[in-house]
């Protein structure tokens, strides 16, 4: 089950963002979001609530509440993490060969 700091790590990851530009967004430092992606501090309520407004999740989302064992999409959403995270450090050829696949995918028939 994913957690609070995978899941703000692949939200991050998701919008193009470097903890530094994601610390400047929500004013905080990026020591912060460093130390919450690694797992070694949560931020205060107030602050959790600031991540979720900006990438447009609720609270459970981003606590990775979403994705348990009796959601029937948590199997779906898991896979989603772990191609993301393979596409993220794929070769740049690999990349541009996927993404033509599914953009050939998606031309009308």
């Amino acid at each position: 089950m994913a957690d609070f700091a995978q899941m703000l790590k692949y939200l991050r990851e998701r919008e193009g963002l470097t903890q530094r530009e994601l610390a400047a967004k929500l004013q905080m430092s990026a020591g912060a979001i460093g130390m919450y992606e690694s797992g070694k501090r949560h931020p205060k309520f107030e602050d959790e609530e600031a991540i979720a407004d900006f990438f447009n999740v609720d609270l459970n989302t981003l606590r990775g509440k979403r994705i348990d064992e009796t959601d029937p999409n948590s199997e779906l959403a898991k896979r989603a993490i772990k191609y993301y995270e393979l596409f993220v450090n794929a070769t740049p050829e690999a990349q541009s060969a996927v993404e033509l696949l599914l953009k050939s995918s998606q031309q009308p028939k």
